[in-house]
């Protein structure tokens, strides 16, 4: 953990092409993230946020150096399912979460609004075979999770385990009125924040200096309800173009990061 007392990560998916599984449907990936891993430190980041495939879709060898290095891999990006009552998915990257040293573990429910109940079960049943000392963090998706409704996010959550533990994302783009009802339902679960300015039906995002504005807005709105937590660079400008590279990425990532600590100064 740095000491800064702002935590800033660099969410991996940013610098891999198949990020959306567009390049290989199996969501192979293209990157090496152990070889970036240098960079990423030296452009400031306090740690990553790791994209599931980066560390078990990569090769053992590959997961072993990115695990090794220095910098911290703070957050696991998970897209495990919670729509089958079958573990085997979900402790298999329990065991991946446990191996990475993270803090915490992104996650999303499904959509089955007749599943709430069983979703809180086995999100609880999920922390219980994590370390102590992980969080885990509803990402809350709009259009593919039922969490994405507050009120239901906060049955959810309530069943699952206590607010230390079970946790919540919000991201830079949210409407402010739902972050707003998203506080309401359970601010105190809210810890993390997704720089994402990718808008449906738009161009991919600028870079982080041309959308100040609302980046100043979403942080003075979520200072006003309480917010103290921490803060991952998800996307950023040039993902999805014909000639996107791990190093072109980089080098906008750590733009945005200097934007962001201004920002947050």
């Amino acid at each position: 953990m740095s000491e800064r007392s702002t935590e800033i990560l660099l969410g991996t998916v940013a610098i891999e092409p198949n990020r959306w599984g567009m390049v290989d449907p199996a969501w192979t990936p293209t990157v090496k993230v152990s070889e970036h891993l240098d960079t990423i430190a030296a452009l400031g980041f306090d740690g990553i946020e790791v994209w599931e495939q980066h560390l078990t879709n990569n090769g053992t060898d590959e997961a072993e150096r990115t695990v090794a290095h220095p910098l911290p891999i703070s957050v696991f990006n998970s897209y495990v399912s919670f729509d089958t009552e079958d573990s085997a998915d979900r402790d298999r990257i329990a065991g991946a979460v446990t191996t990475a040293g993270s803090r915490g573990v992104k996650f999303n429910v499904g959509n089955d609004a007749t599943l709430e109940a069983a979703y809180g079960e086995r999100v609880g049943a999920w922390l219980a075979t994590m370390p102590h000392h992980v969080a885990l963090l509803c990402e809350c998706h709009a259009g593919i999770s039922i969490a994405e409704d507050p009120v239901v996010a906060a049955r959810i959550f309530d069943a699952a385990g206590p607010a230390d533990r079970v946790q919540a994302i919000v991201h830079s783009n949210e409407d402010p009125d739902h972050v707003r009802a998203r506080f309401d339902a359970y601010g105190e679960r809210i810890s993390h924040v997704h720089i994402n300015f990718l808008d449906v039906g738009t161009p991919p995002p600028a870079p982080l200096a041309e959308l100040t504005e609302r980046m100043v807005a979403q942080v003075e709105l979520l200072r006003s309800l309480g917010f103290t937590g921490s803060w991952t660079i998800e996307f950023v400008h040039g993902i999805g173009s014909d000639t996107e590279s791990a190093p072109t990425l980089l080098a906008q990532a750590g733009a945005d990061l200097t934007t962001l600590r201004e920002i947050l100064r």
